[in-house]
């Protein structure tokens, strides 16, 4: 076995890395939506830091898409478990941001 590949019944979370982000990214875009709308995202950085989380979810999707089509490479799937989880961080900033504002 190769070490870049782990076993298929150790992990297999590409998969649900892959659905969730692609999920985030049309939550993030409808936020930065709703803060142009509302002219809510000149007052704070809140829509540029949700923009990052676009752009961390969108790496995080590729790369699992990237560990889907591999056959479960295991350095794919871990770098898109660790971007998915900096942009939830990310999300989880904006919302306090959002909070703090209101």
């Amino acid at each position: 076995m190769n070490k870049e590949e782990m076993p298929t019944e150790k992990r297999q979370i590409d998969h649900h890395i892959f659905n969730g982000s692609i999920a985030l990214i049309a939550v993030c875009i409808t936020v930065i939506s709703l803060f142009r709308v509302t002219n809510t995202g000149s007052e704070t950085y809140a829509d540029e830091i949700m923009g990052l989380a676009t752009i961390i979810f969108i790496a995080s999707a590729f790369l699992s898409y990237l560990s889907l089509r591999k056959n479960n490479h295991y350095r794919l799937e871990k770098a898109a478990d660790l971007c998915f989880f900096a942009g939830l961080v990310i999300t989880l900033l904006t919302l306090i941001v959002i909070l703090f504002k209101i």
